[in-house]
């Protein structure tokens, strides 16, 4: 039985799952695909429509795919740019829908300080798209800096160009004579991925807030009628413990409370 794996929205941290769960939006995350693959090395088929996200999440998707022992088919029904683009070089198979698109790019970021701290940001992106492009090299059997020169134009691909290239390895047919109904419906993947600067801030004030708000547990209440029954145990102990004290050489050390 082949698996079905929906792989739509962003690509996101396992971190920040929590918060896309709480609002029902759709993601990728490297445990949720981890968890989808299954045991036995069955066939899986995934489906395809994201605007990419985190690439350190898509190089774990993508390392988890190439690592599997069964069969993976991946159809883009949508698109599959960037960090999405990456997860579906993972598979054996990449068919794309007619009516879908396929981008490859450099890794991009953001941050602030001095000249020497971009510097540096610079060196790790650059690190980065080498990175990246072997997931494309691996595919596609071009050389890195050729790799590297489709990805720094930001290089937007229809399916049959994308097949032309060696990105993929199938356009879907639906034929001639295809009924309407039997070809998938397509939408533009208008999820993008939320800033952590958000996440965090959620996390801080709104989830406190609602911990703050859930009802305490109260502790226990001891009443009086409590303490005279414990009490009334004890001293029936203990006359009991003497009155076999006085019969019995062989009881000793017995302790009163052991009820």
């Amino acid at each position: 039985m082949t698996t079905k794996i929906d792989m739509k929205g962003p690509v996101i941290t396992d971190d920040n799952v929590f918060f896309y769960n709480y609002f029902k939006m759709p993601y990728i995350s490297p445990s949720k695909v981890n968890n989808e693959l299954p045991d036995d090395g069955s066939d899986v088929e995934l489906v395809i429509n994201s605007n990419g996200g985190d690439v350190y999440s898509a190089s774990d998707i993508w390392t988890s795919l190439k690592n599997y022992q069964g069969n993976i088919t991946a159809k883009v029904y949508g698109m599959a740019a960037s960090a999405a683009s990456v997860i579906a070089m993972g598979a054996d198979k990449l068919i794309m829908s007619p009516t879908a698109r396929l981008m490859i790019h450099n890794a991009s970021t953001y941050g602030m300080g001095d000249h020497r701290d971009f510097e540096d940001t610079a060196d790790i992106l650059a690190g980065t798209d080498k990175s990246i492009a072997q997931a494309y090299m691996s595919k596609t059997g071009k050389s890195e800096q050729e790799v590297l020169d489709i990805m720094a134009k930001t290089s937007f691909y229809t399916a049959d160009e994308a097949l032309e290239a060696g990105l993929i390895d199938e356009v879907m047919d639906f034929g001639n004579d295809a009924k309407e109904e039997d070809a998938p419906l397509f939408a533009a993947s208008n999820a993008t991925m939320i800033p952590n600067t958000i996440i965090n801030r959620f996390r801080d004030e709104i989830l406190n807030e609602e911990l703050k708000k859930e009802p305490k547990k109260t502790e226990p209440v001891i009443t009086d009628e409590m303490l005279d029954n414990i009490a009334d145990k004890v001293a029936a102990k203990l006359e009991k413990t003497n009155k076999k004290s006085k019969t019995s050489e062989r009881i000793v050390n017995t302790d009163p409370f052991a009820f």
